[in-house]
């Protein structure tokens, strides 16, 4: 199964965190990110902090995805044990997850916004669980499995 976040973001949590990493402990710019930075105007210091807390925040993103994915899987192996989650993409642009589900040898796109995923971390999360497997139910039933 692929699992891939596309886009980028910081979340302000990440981005204050940096905030306090000394200034010798930053990690190096390449020869294109200090290109980068000159280009945009932006403090080498204030482009290798914003480099770092988008690399975390990515890091989350990317935990958060597999976490929905494996989430995924485990309801499809019971719902349709042919059918297997081919691929699973977060793409922070969209806000949305971009999934492949394979039956058969065809594969369904199925897309799930990112706030539902979000209530599913939440513990009163009944109404994000309905409406999930209201559309795993339907993009089955558009491959003729359920």
């Amino acid at each position: 199964m692929q699992i891939v976040v596309t886009g980028a973001r910081s979340d302000r949590n990440d981005w204050e965190a940096v905030q306090n990493i000394p200034r010798d402990q930053l990690l190096p710019l390449t020869a294109e990110q200090k290109h980068v930075a000159e280009e945009l105007r932006i403090k080498e210091e204030d482009y290798q902090r914003s480099i770092m807390a988008g690399r975390r925040t990515g890091e989350k993103l990317l935990k958060k995805a597999e976490w929905f994915a494996r989430l995924l899987q485990r309801d499809l192996a019971v719902r349709a044990p042919d059918a297997r989650i081919k691929s699973v993409v977060l793409d922070t642009w969209k806000e949305r997850f971009e999934i492949g589900i394979e039956v058969n040898g065809d594969v369904l796109p199925l897309h799930v916004a990112e706030g539902i995923v979000d209530d599913l971390f939440d513990l009163s999360a009944t109404r994000a669980e309905q409406s999930l497997g209201q559309m795993l139910e339907q993009s089955l039933h558009r491959l003729g499995v359920s």
